[in-house]
């Protein structure tokens, strides 16, 4: 059924997830989608030893929740908590999956939204694949959207915001009721309800704020969901008008929201980025042009200064000098040309405090000056080494390794999830685990099996 074009936001977004859900996904997004699974599943066990896992864990047993849905760090709860928990978990390296136009992190809160609530309903994992591509569809075209001559989420973080925890909010709202076969008028008050509680300052970055975001926006889509399959309804025009979500967020009571239509093509999920680094990922490109000087053979000791031009947002998002923290250390553009032009393979161990303390890295990042460059994109960078000798080795990177334009293939995503799942779950379980994701919905029983091989018992 049609939802007119005039309708509130919330509606025609509601009324597309519901129906898309019940759809069968053309392959290259079914393959999409079985990636952006395994790549959540690898970020969500590597963080699973970390101190921000054991706060995770000990905050959840304190609600003493009881419920079928597992906790990637142990036990089982309802299926909001269980969300809360693995979302949490989802953001902790900041390796997680980006949609590179909104600036969304959409598999952490939909992937634990959507595997509690399939743990916890019994969802089939077709469905589940379906409601997790629509609800990416909806969170992304929001935040794709034009606000201003910029894309929403792009303006969001530059006002300050963090824009998953907004625009993942959406995304959850929208893939659950779809989830559960809620109908389009349900998963619209779904929608309208989420979104009066969509926040998150960009300032959290580099402290467990941060991932609380995604761990609240699982949680808030969950209960939003619940509220309305009872009933409860939010304000059908909250994402319209000048009293609208992002006209307040942005103090911009003029400002028009008008995504395109999800239910036209091409699918999002095709304009999304797997990280092969572990760390923000406006920095990717600068990394990949420090790791090719490496292999041309220019050695760190010879570079006497390092200019990376890069996209204004990077420069001022990922401009930490002289990182002391593993959080700060992901968004630091001068550690990690130091970790490029070393050879090291940024994976999340680069960005612990012993490699932070390396003073040999600390040394040449000490040399690195970053520039805004107008002209240059979020996936692109050049990098200026002046050498001892005088010369200047130029690298550019039109567009990261992981990015759209050049995406991560399945071994290289292999490989990432082999580093971070199989320290903690061993090899063959971890081989299981992949080739489970991988073929995610082929069997009845997947999602109660994938759970058996990954999750702490």
């Amino acid at each position: 059924m049609t939802t007119p074009a005039t309708a509130p936001l919330a509606r025609r977004l509601g009324a597309y997830a519901a129906e898309a859900a019940a759809l069968p996904l053309p392959a290259p997004v079914l393959d999409a989608a079985r990636q952006c699974l395994v790549d959540w599943l690898a970020v969500v066990v590597g963080a699973r030893d970390s101190d921000d896992a054991r706060v995770l864990a000990a905050t959840a047993a304190q609600w003493r929740s009881q419920g079928p849905s597992p906790l990637f760090t142990g036990g089982t709860a309802a299926a909001g908590v269980a969300a809360w928990v693995n979302a949490g978990l989802s953001h902790v390296l900041d390796f997680d999956d980006t949609h590179i136009p909104s600036i969304l992190h959409g598999s952490g809160p939909l992937w634990a939204a959507l595997l509690a609530v399939g743990a916890e309903h019994g969802v089939a994992e077709r469905r589940l694949l379906a409601a997790f591509s629509a609800g990416l569809q909806a969170g992304a075209r929001v935040g794709a959207s034009d606000a201003g001559g910029i894309n929403l989420g792009v303006r969001l973080t530059q006002s300050g915001w963090h824009a998953t925890p907004i625009l993942g909010r959406l995304a959850v709202a929208a893939a659950v009721p779809g989830a559960l076969g809620l109908d389009g008028g349900q998963a619209a008050h779904t929608i309208a309800i989420a979104a009066t509680h969509a926040s998150g300052f960009g300032a959290s970055s580099g402290t467990l704020a941060k991932p609380l975001h995604i761990a609240h926006a699982a949680f808030d889509g969950i209960a939003s969901a619940q509220a309305a399959s009872h009933g409860g309804q939010g304000a059908p025009g909250i994402l319209d008008g000048e009293g609208g979500l992002f006209q307040i967020l942005l103090q911009d009571r003029g400002l028009v929201v008008a995504p395109r239509d999800p239910a036209e093509g091409p699918h999002e999920l095709l304009r999304n980025s797997c990280k092969p680094y572990a760390a923000c990922q406006l920095i990717h490109a600068s990394l990949d042009a420090a790791r090719q000087a490496a292999a041309a053979g220019i050695a760190p000791g010879a570079v006497r200064a390092a200019r990376a031009f890069v996209h204004p947002l990077a420069a001022r998002i990922a401009a930490v000098a002289k990182p002391r923290t593993t959080a700060e250390g992901r968004f630091s553009l001068a550690h990690s040309i130091a970790l490029g032009l070393h050879s090291y393979a940024a994976g999340a161990d680069d960005f612990e405090p012993p490699r932070l303390a390396d003073p040999r890295l600390a040394a040449l990042a000490s040399r690195v000056s970053v520039v805004a460059d107008a002209g240059a994109e979020r996936t692109s960078a050049r990098l200026e080494l002046v050498l001892d000798d005088g010369r200047v080795h130029v690298e550019h990177v039109a567009a990261a390794f992981g990015s759209p334009e050049r995406p991560m293939d399945w071994p290289a995503l292999q490989a990432k999830f082999t580093a971070l799942a199989a320290p903690r779950l061993g090899d063959a379980a971890a081989g299981e685990v992949f080739a489970l994701a991988r073929r995610f919905g082929e069997q009845p029983g997947d999602l109660a099996r994938l759970h058996a091989l990954a999750v702490i018992r």
